[in-house]
């Protein structure tokens, strides 16, 4: 079975988990039907990205450690969220984005951050932006994790919580995660440290702006559209075309035999962007950086 087949099929093997727990619960409700929702998506979310690594296998030590540094991390990043001033309920959009974002989205994304970069990162086997995005998931969702279970057991309707949430909140975190972990990669390989801060940036924009219209627009169909509808973008538009990238720069593929000397390489301006303008390698078109001399492209 090929890895989109696999992949297929544990999102259907997940589905009907979840159907079966729901079934189930409805006829008798308990503790543990409630627990499996919440950790279901993480296992589901956790096996995907694992695999999504075409080329090479991340070190099972490493993805459990990370996993479990992210969990822990929701203790430092509690005792520093409330340090912040929640916004009064007639505070305008840009009053609570600017909590959301500061008081929260940059809190729990920088302890994600810190949960790759003082584990993972300094391995050896952290050798490529795949890696990043893949240790950066699983920090992401040892967090999630323990928020979920937190959020699915307080609520009056652990069953409702747990569906939404395992469809727009776990996901959420997982690729802002991955975000992460893609710059941290990219930092970490082209020896350039601002890309990490550029990644936790623009995770912590994300999730900020999330968690804004998951307040503003507290009620209606317009946050039950919205939010899943800017949680899955942020996977198609961003976070797969950074996987897509990441195994294109990856060292365990085949390259190509790069052309040596300027006479073998294709002029640039007649096909542009199809080959490197500093050294003539040849690109794809998802790359930011060149695979051969690092030159980063407009």
């Amino acid at each position: 079975m090929n890895p989109q087949n696999q992949r297929q099929a544990a999102l259907l093997a997940f589905v009907i988990v979840v159907i079966i727990a729901i079934v189930v619960s409805a006829a008798s409700p308990g503790p543990g039907l409630l627990l499996v929702l919440a950790i279901a998506p993480t296992c589901f979310l956790l096996w995907h990205f694992y695999h999504a690594d075409k080329y090479k296998q991340e070190s099972k030590r490493l993805l459990v450690g990370t996993f479990v540094l992210g969990a822990f991390s929701v203790v430092p990043a509690f005792f520093i969220e409330i340090l912040f001033k929640s916004p009064s309920p007639e505070a305008g959009f840009v009053d609570v984005f600017i909590y959301f974002l500061l008081g929260v989205g940059l809190v729990e994304e920088l302890m994600k951050f810190i949960s790759v970069r003082i584990y993972a990162y300094r391995s050896k086997q952290f050798d490529e932006p795949m890696d990043g995005i893949v240790f950066g998931v699983a920090a992401a969702l040892g967090f999630a994790t323990v928020e979920n279970i937190l959020y699915v057991f307080q609520s009056s309707s652990g069953i409702v919580t747990a569906i939404l949430r395992a469809i727009v909140s776990v996901p959420s975190h997982a690729f802002y995660g991955a975000i992460i972990g893609f710059y941290l990669g990219e930092a970490k390989i082209r020896r350039q440290p601002f890309l990490a801060l550029e990644g936790l940036i623009f995770a912590a924009l994300l999730h900020g702006l999330f968690d804004t219209i998951a307040t503003v627009m507290s009620s209606g169909i317009i946050p039950l559209i919205s939010l899943p509808v800017l949680v899955w973008i942020v996977y198609f538009k961003v976070v797969k075309k950074e996987i897509a990238e990441a195994e294109a720069e990856s060292p365990y593929r085949k390259e190509p035999q790069y052309p040596t000397t300027p006479d073998q390489r294709p002029p640039t301006t007649q096909r542009p962007w199809k080959f490197c303008p500093q050294c003539g390698a040849p690109l794809v078109e998802v790359n930011r950086f060149c695979i051969n001399c690092g030159k980063r492209l407009a």
